[in-house]
């Protein structure tokens, strides 16, 4: 790792990861570290993240994606991050199992950049950031079908359209993790429940093509630290 970390902001991050209970290795703690000073460094010039608070940052960027971890248990290691924004969750799932692949898909070139210079200081290994819109890149065939194994975003907006667009980049079977409050997950549940094609003859119409893909909901978690915040794991059927 290209860079030192500062020992009062890996003790931070101890102690948040040690009072959820996540497991968090010492170089782990590190990377973490080395990544906020840089988001609180790049925040202050230009907006990645509306979360200022150094506590809330590690909550809600770092402590939640290690919670979703339990979520990806049983799925292949290539993720793609949609809107990936300040590298949430992408990242941090990257840093808590470095074997896993992961491209990072976002549309602001400040927000890239700075991606690519957490990646390039942290000298994260398989980590790609592609810079340009998710459903430019899929249109166009940037995107390679039937590669990803975990979708996942914590900025979208419209999972709906998410799930729809990011079908067919997945394997048989793969799974998408995603960040939602009490609506979303309300309309996930009535959409997306297993059998919601057979009890659903008219959709609602903006979420037809993530039902007609066959995502189903695998997993809800509830987030702590969030009012009425959830992942939720769904899965594309396995053929």
């Amino acid at each position: 790792m290209d860079a030192t970390a500062d020992p009062a902001i890996v003790e931070e991050i101890s102690q948040i990861f040690h009072r959820h209970r996540l497991p968090l290795e010492t170089v782990q703690a590190q990377e973490f570290a080395v990544y906020l000073a840089l988001l609180e460094r790049w925040n202050s010039a230009i907006n990645i993240t509306s979360i200022r608070d150094r506590r809330n940052a590690i909550e809600r960027h770092f402590a939640e994606p290690a919670m979703a971890m339990s979520l990806l248990g049983g799925a292949g290691p290539n993720i793609l991050c949609a809107g990936s924004g300040g590298g949430f969750p992408g990242l941090p799932f990257k840093i808590l199992d470095s074997a896993r692949e992961c491209v990072l898909v976002e549309a602001n070139n400040k927000k890239a950049s700075f991606m690519r210079e957490v990646v390039e200081t942290l000298e994260l290994n398989d980590v790609s950031v592609l810079e340009g819109r998710f459903e430019e890149m899929l249109a166009c065939g940037e995107l390679e079908a039937g590669s990803v194994h975990i979708l996942t975003s914590r900025a979208w907006t419209g999972w709906n359209g998410l799930l729809g667009l990011g079908a067919s980049l997945m394997v048989p079977g793969g799974r998408a993790v995603v960040f939602v409050g009490e609506e979303t997950l309300r309309a996930l549940r009535r959409y997306l429940s297993a059998g919601a094609l057979d009890v659903l003859a008219t959709p609602d119409p903006e979420w037809a093509p993530a039902v007609h893909a066959g995502w189903t909901i695998r997993r809800i978690l509830t987030l702590p630290h969030l009012d009425k915040g959830y992942a939720v794991s769904l899965e594309i059927p396995p053929d």
